[in-house]
């Protein structure tokens, strides 16, 4: 466990979580009678139209592969794992279905995954120019990565299958993979289909809705993003046209806020997504069991307090946030054209959540020619962020630690 991580003997010794407030939706977890004693009373929302009743907040299995974390978690009352073909370089989809073959919880569990596919980061579109990190945006990779996800997993069907990182409507639209996903649905290998987005998420979310297709959208949502309006009339939207809403990036790269007289935590960050209602669930990245208890805890009590509020608001005026806005301003101001977004997303992923395979993914999506091997050559970094960001000196936290070898 890491240094932050609670004695597991502590954790599993926490008083049960009390009852929720008013209005909320309340119902136990059904995997077994020791499960109700620790878990306590688990608040529910619906998945759109899928039917899906899950609690609020789910598992981003993204950093973690620890068999005895997502046990605690599914003992919790934890129903929805969210991973991708990627993650961990696929070891977090083997370590899930190992677990739930164990447990002979298959059918208590509801598996997301994802994919993603070659795409042209400058023109927001897919392309078939593919990889060994991202196959070509053809119906045949997305079956030959969904046929291995499927073997890791240990099962013949995903609940959710979503098409990841989704850039722009185009690419929601983007035909050859809306009719293998449909076609994956048909087959039954997915039960329900979506998309994926942390850029240009009021339109992404929108076109998805409007495809015809998809059942779930998972957006990155929290009060940190400067759209973050603009991200919650459109999840409205899309919840009015039934699909189901999952929000991701909920903390806002709240462990990596700089100081400041507002003592913003992370269940504060966490409440207030799920203040919106049309937010289903949540999938906070969990590594340990401190995490796991603080998360889940929320349940508690949702109502953001007054001072969480007034906390979170001057928090998001700050300037110097690690949260990357993803609005790509920063590129020309590059005298490389370097992709820093990328490099700030793998900064993240090294420093937030400790997880280096996939800040070494990140990294090793980029051409050379756009990725840290220019920056390593580059004397001085005279890229800016219009929201104070230091580029610089994080690109170079990615080079001391030798994340560019992967």
């Amino acid at each position: 466990m890491g240094k932050n991580a609670i004695n597991r003997r502590k954790f599993l010794g926490t008083a049960a979580l009390g009852a929720v407030g008013t209005g909320m939706s309340i119902s136990l977890p059904g995997t077994g009678e020791a499960s109700h004693s620790r878990a306590g009373r688990i608040v529910k929302r619906t998945l759109g139209r899928t039917g899906l009743e899950i609690p609020v907040v789910s598992f981003g299995v993204m950093n973690s592969d620890s068999p005895d974390l997502i046990n605690q978690a599914l003992d919790m009352g934890v129903t929805h794992l969210d991973t991708a073909h990627v993650y961990l370089r696929g070891n977090s989809e083997r370590v899930i279905g190992e677990v739930l073959e164990k447990r002979g919880d298959r059918d208590r569990v509801y598996i997301a995954t994802k994919m993603r596919l070659a795409r042209d980061r400058e023109k927001h579109v897919y392309t078939r120019k593919g990889s060994d990190r991202e196959p070509p945006a053809t119906a045949e990779s997305l079956y030959k990565q969904l046929d291995l996800s499927l073997k890791r997993l240990r099962t013949d069907y995903i609940d959710i299958l979503y098409l990841h990182s989704i850039y722009s409507p185009a690419m929601v639209t983007y035909e050859p993979l809306m009719n293998a996903m449909v076609k994956v649905k048909k087959e039954g290998k997915a039960r329900f289909i979506g998309t994926t987005t942390h850029h240009d998420e009021p339109d992404v979310v929108r076109a998805t809705a409007d495809a015809g297709i998809y059942d779930v959208v998972l957006t990155a949502y929290n009060y940190v993003q400067e759209n973050k309006e603009e991200v919650k009339k459109a999840i409205d939207y899309a919840a009015d046209k039934g699909l189901g809403i999952i929000a991701m990036k909920t903390q806002g790269g709240r462990r990596l806020q700089e100081r400041s007289e507002f003592e913003i935590d992370h269940k504060a960050a966490l409440k207030w997504v799920l203040e919106n209602e049309n937010v289903c669930t949540s999938i906070p990245g969990i590594t340990t069991y401190e995490q796991l208890e603080m998360d889940f805890s929320i349940m508690e009590n949702l109502m953001l307090s007054m001072q969480e509020k007034y906390n979170l608001e001057q928090a998001a005026r700050l300037r110097g946030k690690l949260y990357c806005q993803n609005c790509r301003t920063c590129i020309p101001t590059c005298p490389n054209g370097v992709q820093i977004p990328n490099l700030m997303r793998a900064y993240m992923y090294a420093k937030a959540y400790g997880n280096l395979i996939q800040a070494r993914t990140a990294i090793a999506e980029l051409n050379q020619d756009q990725g840290l091997q220019i920056c390593r050559r580059c004397p001085s970094c005279s890229a800016s962020c219009r929201t104070g960001i230091d580029i610089g000196t994080r690109i170079n936290t990615l080079i001391e630690d030798e994340l560019y070898t992967a």
